[in-house]
């Protein structure tokens, strides 16, 4: 982790507001190799850049404008599955989210319980193993179908082990990897596990997420390309925006 990302990440985690002396404590309770010096360079790099505004001695501020930074926060069951997999593949990069987190931007609440655990393809089956040797008392899933995500899913507490894309936008809260908003955004486009938010919902999470939180636009759309997916992205806001125009 590069310490700009380490910056950014701790500040995102805050909700955009952070003081330097916090940021240091942090920095040595995870026992990242960043030196005080480097840090002060960084983040003095970081406000001549624009990216940061002082709001007071000591204190900085992500220039977001007013918008307010989404920040997933784990529940206790998904930092317990994460601290248990890294534990034992300490080298894979392993994410793990609910779709719950959808249920905020749309306008029919769907009965979800389900877990991701998203893991580099090498160790899609090393996960899934590992996870049932856990005893956890949930069905769990791999690269389930189309038909076994409508069967099994919907009203379930089921976990569901899927391929991590790689450079998918990501961050650490609490120690664990979680998601951004820009890489939820473009997984609700097309993923079967995600079919419960499909049709209008999906104009819905979108205009309903970018009201509420700074969207990353650039970074939304770079994901979107390695999915293949930016055509549809950019035709949603497009949409979106042409339906305010005309309010």
């Amino acid at each position: 982790m590069t310490t700009t990302q380490a910056i950014l990440n701790y500040a995102i985690a805050r909700g955009g507001i952070f003081k330097r002396k916090e940021l240091l404590q942090e920095v040595d309770n995870q026992h990242i190799k960043i030196k005080e010096g480097a840090l002060d360079l960084q983040l003095n790099r970081l406000y001549s850049a624009g990216r940061l505004l002082r709001k007071g001695r000591g204190m900085y501020m992500l220039n977001g404008g007013n918008m307010p930074y989404f920040v997933y926060l784990p529940s206790t069951f998904e930092k317990n599955v994460q601290i248990g997999l890294k534990k034992l593949f300490p080298l894979l990069n392993i994410c793990v989210w609910s779709p719950k987190i959808l249920s905020s931007f749309m306008q029919h609440i769907p009965n979800i319980g389900y877990v991701f655990v998203d893991v580099e393809k090498d160790g899609m089956e090393q996960v899934f193993n590992a996870l049932h040797n856990m005893k956890l008392d949930r069905n769990i899933l791999i690269a389930p179908n189309k038909q076994e995500c409508e069967q099994y899913l919907m009203g379930s507490n089921a976990i569901v082990v899927r391929q991590l894309i790689g450079q998918s936008p990501l961050t650490t809260i609490d120690g664990c990897t979680v998601p951004c908003i820009e890489k939820i955004l473009v997984d609700v486009i097309g993923d079967k596990e995600l079919h419960f938010a499909s049709g209008a919902e999906i104009y819905n999470i979108y205009e309903n997420s970018r009201e509420k939180y700074n969207v990353n636009i650039r970074k939304l759309l770079r994901y979107a390309s390695r999915r293949n997916r930016k055509y549809q992205v950019e035709r949603i806001i497009k949409t979106i925006e042409n339906d305010k125009s005309k309010e």
